[in-house]
C-alpha cells in the first residue's frame, strides 16, 4: 500500500477533539496504516488559539498530550510564505478570499505533494489535492 502524507486542516483537528466519530475514525485509520499525518504551524495557532478562548483546559490537556504526538510538526519555509502569496494574488485576480491560514496550509501541500484533509471545499480552487474525512468513504 502506497504511503501517503496528509496535512489536517483546523476543521479535522477540531473534530479529533470534540470526538466527532467519523472524522476521528478516518484520522485513526491513516494513523494505523502508515501514513503521515503532519501538524503545521498556522493550524497549531489556530487550535491552541480556540482552546485557550474557551479555557479547555481537559481538551488541551488531550490535544497536547494524546494527539498532537500522533502527528509529525511541520514548519513553514520562506518559500511556503512566498507560495502563499502568490496563491493569494492568483486568488484575488479571480475575485476569491482565503484567509491567511489556508493558503499557508495550501503552500506546505503544495511543497510536500501532500493531501490537505479538511472539510472546506474552498481549498479545491487551489492546485493542491484535498480529502474531507467528514463524509465516510
Amino acid at each position: 500500500m502506497e504511503r501517503l502524507s496528509y496535512i489536517l486542516d483546523t476543521n479535522v483537528v477540531a473534530d479529533y477533539i470534540n470526538q466527532i466519530e467519523v472524522t476521528t475514525s478516518r484520522t485513526k485509520q491513516a494513523i494505523r496504516g502508515g501514513h503521515i499525518l503532519y501538524l503545521c504551524q498556522p493550524v497549531h495557532y489556530e487550535i491552541m488559539r480556540g482552546l485557550f478562548k474557551v479555557n479547555a483546559a481537559r481538551k488541551l490537556k488531550a490535544f497536547e498530550e494524546q494527539f498532537a504526538p500522533q502527528l509529525l510538526a511541520l514548519t513553514l519555509t520562506d518559500t511556503d510564505w512566498l507560495q502563499a502569496a502568490r496563491f493569494w494574488a492568483d486568488m484575488r485576480n479571480l475575485g476569491r478570499q482565503f484567509a491567511d491560514a489556508d493558503l499557508l496550509v495550501a503552500a506546505l501541500a503544495k511543497r510536500l505533494d501532500s493531501i490537505v484533509v479538511t472539510a472546506d471545499d474552498d481549498f479545491d480552487a487551489l492546485p493542491i489535492r484535498r480529502e474531507n474525512w467528514r463524509i465516510t468513504p
